[in-house]
């Protein structure tokens, strides 16, 4: 259904609108998710809106439970009740509100294309606001959303959100989901590709670093079973698979959808056999095991999974503290690091090629033990 509103402003809670798109609220249907949690925030969403120039203000009523997340699907569907816009702008999947990523999620699986709030990055359109329209800001802050200036557990206004410059970027629903899985590791996504590994510079260059790292081991020995934990969607599994051809691999992937994709990829290769099974499941034997960017899934059972681990070798790649914890559980059974190479972290697109959206990768210390 076409709307005769141009214009849809998509926000979380009431003064959202005011905080990001005070600059394109006018003339538009500005739509507040929730309720604001506490009783009187729609009448003052709608004031504010009122002195914004927006055609109308609307609330969608979901209630406020922040920090959990909200309920997707059924805002989707009520934004699809919504019609359809020329352009929105919401919420950027990079924000750290978890109601802002939902928000920009839902708008993306409603609307061909968002306009989202930059946060750092590229910037498709910029609005400076003039002195007027920053006094007007500042006076709907502080006169009709007073009280949520007051610190509380889950607010802390700072000066930095009331902005001067308001500035957006396109984005569509695979950069969406390409930055939440970036941002939100805890969310399982199915999205093909959805890290990028196959086309991010740091990404490969974490490959290429790793089969530097395990070609030391080719040099002076061939291994003739590898096992590689967490293979996702096989990147470094065809890696491994061309450094040790001699090898037989077993690529373990828990997550059903990963597992199907593994096997549509690699069923052709007669040495490579994909397992569909959780770690805690499997032996974990081989000549060279490769536990990558996984241990971060089962943090409680890292003491439980050194203890079972039989290999020659094993290669592990993790950052920061995590990586510290890695290292002192596997000296503690006995493994001596004798290799390492470190991969600094990067800002780059959220699809590894071309999107607005910037995101950081961590970096990486990439490790090679060997049981003394």
């Amino acid at each position: 259904m076409a709307n005769e509103t141009s214009q849809l402003v998509l926000v979380a809670h009431p003064n959202d609108e005011t905080l990001g798109f005070s600059s394109v609220c006018t003339g538009a249907d500005v739509v507040s998710v929730t309720d604001g949690g506490s009783q009187g925030r729609a009448e003052e969403f709608r004031h504010a809106c009122q002195l914004l120039g927006a055609k109308r203000a609307l609330s969608l009523n979901l209630p406020n439970v922040s920090p959990w997340r909200l309920p997707v699907e059924m805002l989707a569907d009520k934004l699809k009740e919504l019609g359809t816009y020329n352009r929105v702008y919401t919420h950027s999947p990079l924000e750290q509100h978890p109601h802002h990523q939902d928000v920009a999620f839902a708008a993306s699986k409603c609307f061909e294309e968002i306009w989202v709030r930059t946060c750092g990055g590229y910037v498709g359109q910029a609005h400076v606001l003039s002195e007027h329209a920053l006094r007007q800001k500042l006076d709907i802050i502080n006169n009709i959303y007073r009280r949520e200036i007051a610190p509380t557990a889950d607010n802390h206004f700072t000066v930095a959100e009331i902005t001067g410059v308001e500035a957006f970027a396109p984005a569509r629903l695979s950069e969406v989901i390409q930055a939440l899985a970036l941002t939100t590791p805890e969310i399982s996504w199915h999205f093909p590709n959805v890290w990028a590994y196959e086309v991010s510079p740091y990404e490969i260059e974490r490959y290429d670093r790793t089969c530097e790292v395990l070609a030391q081991v080719g040099g002076e020995w061939s291994p003739t079973s590898i096992l590689e934990l967490g293979a996702c969607e096989g990147a470094m599994t065809l890696r491994l698979r061309r450094l040790f051809p001699g090898a037989k691999l077993r690529a373990v992937e828990a997550d059903p959808a990963f597992a199907c994709r593994l096997r549509e990829r690699l069923s052709h290769d007669a040495n490579i056999d994909v397992v569909e099974a959780s770690i805690l499941d499997i032996p974990l034997s081989a000549d060279i095991v490769v536990v990558a960017e996984m241990l971060y899934y089962v943090p409680q059972h890292i003491m439980d999974i050194f203890a079972r681990m039989q290999a020659q070798y094993l290669l592990t790649s993790y950052t920061g503290s995590f990586d510290d914890r890695i290292c002192r559980g596997l000296h503690h059974f006995g493994w001596r690091n004798i290799a390492s190479v470190q991969v600094l972290p990067r800002f780059e697109p959220v699809d590894g090629r071309s999107s607005f959206l910037l995101a950081r990768r961590p970096g990486s210390h990439i490790r090679l033990w060997k049981l003394v």
